[in-house]
């Protein structure tokens, strides 16, 4: 997906095991977006999983994932 920015909905619509892939327009963009799956991962507390973040610096792809939680 190509995007200016994401929002917190699109962060708590992955699913346990799935990820988002975003390509945003620019470094600060990817830094913007870290910053709201931080506030996501703060506001929304998950049970059944935890965010995980990367980002590709070249193209300023940013990859949200849900991990499973371990028991």
């Amino acid at each position: 997906m190509v995007a200016e920015r994401i929002t917190s909905e699109d962060i708590r619509a992955i699913g346990v095991g799935g990820k988002l892939i975003v390509t945003l327009p620019s470094f600060h963009a990817v830094v913007s977006a870290r910053n709201m799956v931080s506030y996501v991962r703060r506001a929304y507390p998950r049970e059944d999983g935890c965010y995980k973040t990367t980002y590709d610096p070249k193209t300023f792809t940013l990859t949200v994932m849900v991990v499973p939680q371990e028991d």
